[in-house]
């Protein structure tokens, strides 16, 4: 097949090369109507919610942050003193003890309960003043076990300074010495006095712990309530329960509460309608 023979064929195949050679169209309307139009230019992005909540949380964590950072400047300079000093009466009594200063065995087991508990708080509390409110205390979610842990060796202490009051007896002095540093020596060693040291100590510790975590919950950086608490001022005051109890527990115990307080109001109320309604029970209760 010849090439002329091929273009009769692809022009009549193609009804609008057959309509262009009747004349029906024109060459310049069938330019326009195939050529592209020029697709509107799109209006730029606007950034999504989610790139504005982002950035309104991380508003609210910084001005949280500098928020907590000043509240917690001078319980964290506490919290790290109380430490220091627990790690000096752990040197003087290991100190006291290489000299062959030890105490009595009617005493020798509260001394152990204290030094143990000084030991645990110094290891259990230390991330938290070693780092700060932005460690990983902090973020993990430790601070409230912390807290009971350190409240919890804080009664241990306290408990074996009350022993110790009931059990101690003053050491015998040495024949001939009667002056006032023997006499002190033997009602008060360095041994007592470590522990009156530990108590206070472990006590200044405690409400440091407290203080921070206090004003994390106020400032919404550590266990919020909701998700869109994070990072907002908490209205509700922080019941001191949660040293040993958990934010749930206490408001679990606080609808109770407030369920009792409602039944015993109705319940009441009812009585005075009664007695209201029927006056010879009025008259019996008066008289």
């Amino acid at each position: 097949m010849t090439e002329s023979a091929y273009s009769r064929v692809a022009q009549s195949a193609n009804p609008i090369t057959k309509t262009i050679e009747l004349g029906l169209v024109d060459d310049e309307d069938v330019e326009s109507e195939g050529s592209a139009k020029n697709l509107p230019r799109l209006v730029g992005e606007l950034p999504s919610d989610r790139q504005a909540r982002r950035r309104a949380l991380e508003s609210r964590l910084r001005i949280a942050h500098a928020k907590v950072a000043a509240l917690t400047q001078r319980p964290l300079a506490h919290g790290r003193c109380s430490i220091f000093g627990l790690c000096v009466l752990a040197m003087i009594r290991s100190a006291a003890a290489y000299q062959g200063n030890i105490p009595g065995y009617s005493v020798y087991a509260m001394h152990f309960l204290t030094t143990s508990s000084d030991m645990i708080c110094v290891l259990c509390s230390l991330p938290l003043f070693a780092l700060g409110t932005r460690g990983l205390c902090v973020q993990k979610g430790c601070l409230g076990p912390m807290l009971t842990l350190v409240f919890a060796m804080s009664l241990v202490d306290l408990s074996a300074f009350g022993a110790y009051m009931l059990v101690a007896t003053p050491r015998p002095l040495a024949p001939g010495s009667r002056s006032m540093v023997d006499v002190l020596e033997a009602m008060v060693g360095v041994w007592e006095w470590a522990l009156l040291a530990s108590v206070s100590l472990q006590l200044a510790l405690c409400v440091s712990c407290w203080r921070i975590y206090r004003a994390l919950r106020m400032a919404g950086l550590y266990a919020p309530e909701k998700p869109s608490d994070v990072a907002r001022d908490r209205q509700k005051e922080i019941s001191v329960l949660e040293i040993v109890c958990e934010a749930e527990d206490i408001e679990s115990l606080e609808q109770c509460d407030l369920a009792c307080c409602t039944a015993d109001a109705k319940a009441l109320l009812a009585d005075e309608v009664v007695v209201s309604q029927d006056p010879s029970r009025e008259a019996v209760k008066r008289s």
